[in-house]
């Protein structure tokens, strides 16, 4: 049988359509009981680009654009623990007219980390997180409409398909 999970790993790209992507997995991670972790990895550059950069820059000014870069995506991500919260709180309000209930507290987002980290492979960053978070589910999005033309387009969902041992639940969005 089948168990629901109990983490859910949600990689975002911090993109306007991660918005959709990420409903669904609060809405699974409210109807399974489950948290969530937020991942959002950042691209590493090159070490001939970053080279570059230092020496036109200098060292300080490159690491405080790179830290203004890592705070700057945690902020955006904090907010989707308010999302979370409207969400667990609609379909909780839903099932209370039903006369079931949810078990967890109607205050309590499913949220419980935010991660955001840098790697040269997205997709093995992805892979990596969900193994070590002890995740049983990665969402994440895909800007193609339908799973086997998502999985053949988009070079991230298709590596974390190739590569997770974890289930992946790929939401489709259309290219704007």
């Amino acid at each position: 049988m089948i168990q629901p999970p109990k983490k859910i790993l949600f990689a975002s790209d911090l993109s306007i359509d991660m918005s959709r992507v990420f409903e669904h997995a609060a809405t699974l991670a409210t109807y399974s009981r489950s948290e969530i972790i937020v991942l959002h990895v950042m691209e590493e550059s090159s070490r001939s680009s970053e080279k570059l950069v230092r020496m036109a820059f200098g060292e300080k000014l490159y690491q405080d654009i790179k830290n203004e870069q890592k705070s700057g995506a945690k902020n955006l991500l904090i907010g989707k623990n308010i999302d979370a919260l409207k969400i667990h709180q609609a379909i909780a309000g839903f099932f209370q007219e039903g006369e079931k209930e949810i078990n967890q507290a109607d205050d309590a987002s499913p949220i419980k980390k935010i991660l955001v980290t840098e790697s040269k492979s997205i997709a093995d960053e992805i892979t990596l997180t969900a193994t070590q978070e002890e995740c049983d589910l990665i969402v994440m999005g895909c800007k193609q409409q339908g799973m086997l033309a998502g999985a053949m387009g988009d070079h991230v969902v298709r590596k974390v398909l190739k590569r997770s041992s974890v289930p992946v639940f790929v939401v489709p969005f259309s290219q704007q």
